[in-house]
Parts: C-alpha cells; sequence; structure tokens
C-alpha cells in the first residue's frame, strides 16, 4: 500500500539512497555533504510503499527579483523513484501535492531543470531559460590594456570571496530577470558542491569589489562560471584576468546565462563558437498573487484572460486585469474558461508571455493563443520584454 508523506530528517538516509541509486552517483563525503545541506532546506515529499521509501521529490523554497518584485519561487529537484515503483503515478502525486503546498503559501513560480521537456510540459511548466555557450581557443583571445591603473585583481576561493561578491550579484541587473535572491544558505551551499571554484575580485581605487569572475580550471580548458561587473573598468580587469590565463589552458568556455549571444565581444567574432541551449523551465503557481505583483510598464483599461491549468485547477477561468493609477487588480470573474474572453491562453504561454521569454504576438501569430489583435497588443506594451536570465541550478 502507497502513502504520500511530507518527510523529515528521519527520512535523510532513505532518502539519500534513493537519489544515489536513481540518478547513478557515486557516495562521496564531498556529495553527502552538500546534499545534506540542501535536504534541509527543502520542503521533502516521498511516497512510501508498505513503509519503504519508493518515490521522491524536493521543493526548494526561494526568492526571485523579477525587475524590482520579489516573488516566491520553489524549485523542483530530485523527481525520483525506484524502477519497481515507477510508471504508477507517483511524480503525479508528488507534484499535485506540491502545488496545492505552494499556492496555499502564496508562491508564484516554480522552476525546474528537466530530464524531458516533454515530460514536465504535462504539469504546466515550460521552456523560459535558455543559455548561451561560448567557446574560444587561447590562441584566438585577445591582447586587453588596461588604460588606467586604478584597481587591482584578488584571487579567492569561492568561501572566502562571498562577502565581497553576494552584494555585487544581488545588486547586478542581470540577477533581476527572473533571478534568483541567493540566500546566505545557497551560498554555502555552492561552496559545499562546488570546492574546487575560484574566485577573481576586481576592487578599484577605494578597494571597494566592483566585478567578479568564478571560474574552475581542468586538464586544458578553463571553465568560466559567473561574470557581474559595474562598469567599463571593472569589465576590463576582469577580461584581462581572463586572458592572462592563456599560457595554462588551450580552450576557453564560459556558460552565460544571459541568452543572446555577444559574439561582437571579440575583433574576430567568426573565432568564438557560440551556442544557443534550452536550459530550465518555469510555471506560474498561484496565477492571483503572480499577477496582482508584477511589474507592468503601463496601464490596462481592462482585459478579460481565458485561462487553462490542467494541473491547478485553481487557476482556471477568467480572469480580468485592469491598471491603473490606484494600482493592479486581478479577479476572477467565471470559473468557466470557455465564456467571454479577449484572450485565451494556457498557464505556459502566459508564463512564456510574462516572464519576457517570448511576446504576446509571437504567441499569436504561431497559433499559441487566441483573441483579439487589439488585446494583445495593449497587454503586450505594457510587459517586461527583457529575456528572462537564471545563473543557478538545482
Amino acid at each position: 500500500m502507497d502513502k504520500l508523506e511530507r518527510l523529515t530528517k528521519t527520512d535523510l538516509n532513505d532518502f539519500y539512497q534513493l537519489y544515489l541509486y536513481a540518478f547513478t552517483n557515486p557516495d562521496s563525503a564531498e556529495r553527502r555533504a552538500f546534499f545534506d545541506h540542501r535536504y534541509q532546506h527543502s520542503e521533502k515529499y516521498g511516497i512510501k510503499y508498505d513503509g519503504r521509501l519508493g518515490s521522491g521529490m524536493l521543493s526548494i523554497p526561494f526568492q526571485v527579483n523579477f525587475h524590482g518584485v520579489k516573488y516566491k519561487m520553489n524549485g523542483i529537484g530530485d523527481v525520483m523513484s525506484y524502477p519497481e515503483y515507477g510508471g504508477h503515478g507517483a511524480i503525479t502525486k508528488l507534484m499535485r501535492q506540491a502545488f496545492q503546498d505552494m499556492l496555499a503559501n502564496k508562491v508564484a513560480l516554480s522552476y525546474l531543470a528537466p530530464f524531458s521537456y516533454k515530460f514536465y510540459r504535462r504539469f504546466g511548466y515550460e521552456e523560459v531559460f535558455d543559455q548561451t555557450i561560448y567557446r574560444v581557443k587561447n590562441t584566438d583571445l585577445p591582447r586587453i590594456r588596461v588604460g588606467s591603473q586604478e584597481g587591482s585583481m584578488e584571487r579567492l576561493s569561492l568561501k572566502d570571496a562571498i562577502p565581497y561578491i553576494k552584494e555585487l550579484y544581488n545588486n547586478n541587473p542581470d540577477s533581476h530577470n527572473a533571478g534568483l535572491v541567493r540566500a546566505d544558505w545557497w551560498w554555502d551551499y555552492l561552496v559545499l558542491k562546488h570546492p574546487h571554484w575560484q574566485v577573481g575580485v576586481y576592487f578599484d581605487d577605494l578597494h571597494s569589489a566592483a566585478g567578479y569572475v568564478i571560474y574552475e580550471g581542468i586538464n586544458t580548458t578553463f571553465y568560466i562560471q559567473e561574470i557581474m561587473y559595474t562598469n567599463w573598468e571593472s569589465y576590463q580587469y576582469l577580461a584581462r584576468f581572463i586572458c592572462q590565463h592563456e599560457s595554462m589552458y588551450f580552450n576557453f568556455e564560459y556558460v552565460s546565462g544571459d541568452p543572446v549571444g555577444r559574439p561582437d565581444i571579440l575583433q574576430e567574432p567568426d573565432t568564438l563558437k557560440v551556442e544557443i541551449k534550452p536550459y530550465m523551465m518555469a510555471r506560474i503557481i498561484n496565477l492571483a498573487t503572480f499577477v496582482q505583483d508584477y511589474p507592468f510598464l503601463g496601464k490596462v483599461k481592462s482585459i478579460r484572460l481565458a485561462v487553462t491549468d490542467q494541473m491547478i485547477p485553481e487557476n482556471n477561468g477568467i480572469w480580468r486585469l485592469m491598471v491603473n493609477s490606484n494600482g493592479t487588480s486581478f479577479e476572477k470573474i467565471s470559473d468557466n474558461e470557455t465564456n467571454m474572453a479577449d484572450i485565451r491562453l494556457s498557464i505556459q504561454e502566459l508564463t512564456k508571455a510574462f516572464l519576457g521569454y517570448r511576446s504576446l504576438g509571437h504567441l499569436n501569430r504561431v497559433g499559441a493563443i487566441r483573441g483579439s489583435y487589439a488585446a494583445i497588443a495593449g497587454l503586450d506594451n505594457v510587459l517586461r520584454k527583457e529575456s528572462p536570465m537564471l545563473w543557478d541550478y538545482f
């Protein structure tokens, strides 16, 4: 007999053994340390069969910054089952329970890293985050001269660098396009999971941190994990620091959370290999909370949205949106999504449009949504268009 439970610390070892088996991960003290830390800070779900844990999932509470609005977001991870318990709807049961708990806690969003995009679209998730991968040979790196020597670079371990770089990350505009607001525990988790990461920090002439690069050298490749800078000067210093490793590594690779390829950073752009790669998925959980707090760019007279959501019935229906000088009004006026509406769309397409991944106009042209041209164009004009960026993985 199966039973869905909220797991506790007494289930930690059973959950860890399931994790090792399901993802074919080798056990190690290092892995156990970061796993325990993540488990401790997560909502844990499991299904036990005659008292034995057979399926499990983590729902990790985070906060994200969307153009200045701090939304609650739960990251879904470690979705897994032993093979003998697979194919019986266990994941659907776990997801439904997690969604209801998030809904009750007014969690606006959920992200996950899919093993299959098709599979997780069944649960209302949609591709929202892409990455840009840059690869270049050491012989094609530019020679960078820094104009004025006003500051210095220091190499630090990630642990030692955190006091200097965490505010740089939080204040950087690139982390405000639906990126994580990194809590202290998450920085600690990154240290546990990536003990070999190093950080080059640029300090200005007042010894204030003004930029950083997180990197790791493996064999003949220099891997750049993250770059954040505040101005042209810090950008120059960081770029020169990276290029000064040219005699140590043959290949340089940077996986960026910014999905817009920028080969023009080199004088010879064709020497740079640029690849855009689908990354993580997202979905709106509590539609009312998400839209009520959304940072609209202008006024909306009155638009009726017919929303369908196969996994969270509370989001289904006709919603009336108005935005004026008094704020945002977003209310459900009918539970029947087939009633009169100006725009008809699924929760997936709504998520893509409101997070800036695709415009409503584009979604209408490809037949993903339906509605009047005036309503679609009017709402499109007040939605954020900057590409969402995510710099973390869970």
